[in-house]
């Protein structure tokens, strides 16, 4: 009890920095990579914590293709906690950005990683004195009141403050939909550590914090076997060589509650990812098991390298099926000699040959999930957020570390968490917003179909680059042929509003014109709607103008359609319907949106067969 106690200072400067780091964050925006999905567009998210939404978390298996129920309720929380807009008044644009709870959803992701710091700090403190009772004996055990040497808490800092603060850490934290990583991590590392407690109530604390994991994130169901690796670690497990099953079955009994668990979550998982929420039924696996087996093995290879070079780290690394992954030659490469390595250390330190395969058992079991051999990750096995967990070995692997030059060793780690500390830096910041972390994906990727659409948004949207936009779409339209890719694109021509685009955009737009529903978004719609008003052919217009407003997907403020429909159906003589239109519009939040309709009002009022102009 005094040896943690006098570790908590050590966890606490622990907690403080990493926390510092990550703390910038707090400012930082959505992305359009899944942020949306898991908070504000999820039904039982949005409003925040009830008993009904609660309910919704744990049997709603299919929204965003993966059950997660404790991160959904995370994120509730935060929504709960969130200020709250006055509603005596109109809201102005700084009332709903300070009542936003994207704030807290960044400061928990914050908070959290800090605190799985500190929970591995004190897992790696327990697994090097078990390290050091275990090679000194029972007869040449410490006395429990001997004063404990500074190595014992410098190393295991040194370790966990590494992997804490190493660039490969950014995506999980700084990213929002990172939080299941996050919360996956807190509950495993403390299930782990209650499993080193060969007791009842450690054993049942680890069922406990299994399940929790579970319930975080799908990949959890690995959580057997990181179990399996820690008592392998501490040479606690000992299996018969040969091994009978009919005779040594019970070596592996204290693993099976742990396996109900992480069987159900693998079913289910498999489950959710072949019925996503609105898209029907998918296959399982989408590229052939070659492919996924290579795409695996370079995953693995640039894993490796950025550990040991994290530069190139970025947002959603891209995968072509069926064809040679990017980097593949740098990552079989990699991957090759890192098993090469392996396999001579192996061979070499006999002493250490438990503590290698232990390590081994745990980084597969941590990564394999995520590795899409055996499930429908096959084009996504490369992602700095899988290796939240898997990458513990290198720290459980210093931890072991007896250097004859102790002082030494711990300058080169001390120099080696500075380095890391600075080069996460600026990669933590360039996730604040779509602009910043699709334009650095862009950086190291210049060919991602998905950033060339994210940065077009942010182009033209926010910047106002209108021609820029709009040659982004483009390019991203040629390197991910995508329906909505040319629905935004379209809409982006007609934003701009160049009398030559209009041909373009019918044409883009055609087969949007036959079947409206392709258009679930109602962009290209809208589009056509505008394009059509531009023309002068008013029945189009009004055709294609109310399908866009009634697009059962359509995300952004349907006013400016509405006002458009209302021009519509003025110049088409349909007065009443265009005044009703306008009427309503008076009272709009957007204030152009409210003094164009008032004008077109009282134009209309005094003249019912006036002709409207854009």
């Amino acid at each position: 009890m005094k040896k943690a106690l006098k570790a908590i200072p050590t966890a606490l400067f622990l907690l403080v920095t990493v926390w510092t780091l990550y703390n910038q964050t707090q400012d930082f925006d959505y992305l359009n990579l899944d942020d949306h999905d898991y908070t504000f567009r999820c039904a039982f998210v949005k409003d925040g914590l009830s008993a009904a939404n609660v309910r919704d978390a744990f049997l709603n298996v299919t929204h965003a293709a993966i059950w997660m129920p404790l991160t959904y309720i995370s994120y509730m929380a935060d929504v709960s906690c969130a200020p709250k807009l006055d509603p005596r008044r109109r809201p102005t644009q700084a009332d709903i950005d300070r009542c936003s709870p994207k704030h807290l959803h960044h400061q928990t992701n914050a908070v959290l990683h800090a605190l799985n710091a500190v929970l591995l700090f004190f897992l790696l403190l327990a697994l090097a004195k078990a390290g050091d009772e275990g090679e000194a004996g029972a007869a040449t055990r410490t006395p429990a009141d001997a004063p404990v040497p500074a190595a014992t808490y410098l190393f295991p800092l040194l370790a966990a403050l590494f992997w804490a603060i190493h660039p490969q850490r950014a995506e999980a934290v700084a990213w929002i939909a990172g939080r299941k990583e996050i919360l996956c991590g807190t509950f495993t590392l403390a299930g782990l550590l209650c499993w080193l407690r060969a007791s009842r109530a450690g054993r049942l604390g680890s069922l406990a914090c299994c399940v929790l994991a579970c319930m975080s994130k799908p990949t959890a169901m690995s959580f057997p076997f990181l179990a399996l690796a820690l008592d392998l670690l501490l040479g606690r497990l000992s299996v018969p060589v040969p091994f009978n099953p009919r005779r040594d079955w019970k070596t592996f009994l204290p693993y099976a509650p742990l396996l109900v668990p992480a069987l159900f979550t693998g079913a289910l998982a498999m489950y959710s990812q072949t019925h996503p929420e609105g898209l029907g039924e998918l296959a399982l696996f989408t590229a052939s098991f070659p492919w996924r087996l290579l795409n695996a093995l370079v995953a693995l290879g640039l894993d490796f390298a950025q550990l040991v070079v994290p530069v190139g780290l970025h947002l959603d690394y891209r995968a072509v099926p069926e064809r040679f992954p990017l980097q593949g030659g740098l990552g079989l490469a990699v991957f090759f000699a890192v098993t090469a390595l392996y396999a001579l250390a192996f061979l070499r330190l006999r002493a250490r040959r438990r503590m290698l395969l232990a390590l081994l058992l745990f980084f597969l079991a941590a990564r394999v999930p995520t590795l899409g051999i055996f499930g429908s990750f096959g084009e996504h096995a490369r992602a700095d957020r899988f290796l939240y967990l898997p990458m513990l070995v290198v720290s459980m692997a210093f931890a072991f570390v007896r250097p004859r030059r102790p002082r030494l060793v711990a300058g080169l780690a001390l120099v080696a968490c500075l380095a890391a500390g600075g080069l996460s830096y600026p990669l933590i910041a360039s996730y604040a917003d779509n602009f910043t972390a699709f334009s650095r994906t862009l950086a190291c990727d210049p060919h991602h179909g998905r950033a060339l659409r994210h940065v077009a948004h942010e182009e033209f949207f926010r910047r106002q680059h209108l021609d820029k936009g709009v040659e982004l779409y483009r390019r991203s339209q040629e390197e991910r042929p995508r329906d909505d890719t040319v629905a935004w694109l379209a809409y982006a021509l007609m934003k701009r509003d160049y009398p030559q685009d209009y041909a373009e955009i019918r044409t883009l737009c055609a087969k949007f014109a036959q079947e409206p529903s392709l258009d679930r978004g109602g962009m290209a719609l809208e589009a056509l709607g505008m394009t059509a008003l531009r023309e002068h052919r008013w029945k189009d217009a009004i055709t294609h103008l109310t399908a866009s407003i009634k697009a059962p997907g359509r995300t952004y403020p349907s006013e400016d359609a509405f006002l458009h429909l209302g021009i519509a159906y003025c110049n088409n003589q349909q007065p009443a319907d265009a005044l009703e239109i306008f009427e309503r519009l008076v009272r709009s939040h957007y204030p152009d949106i409210a003094e164009s309709a008032r004008k077109y009002y009282g134009i209309l009022k005094a003249n019912p067969k006036a002709v409207l102009h854009l």
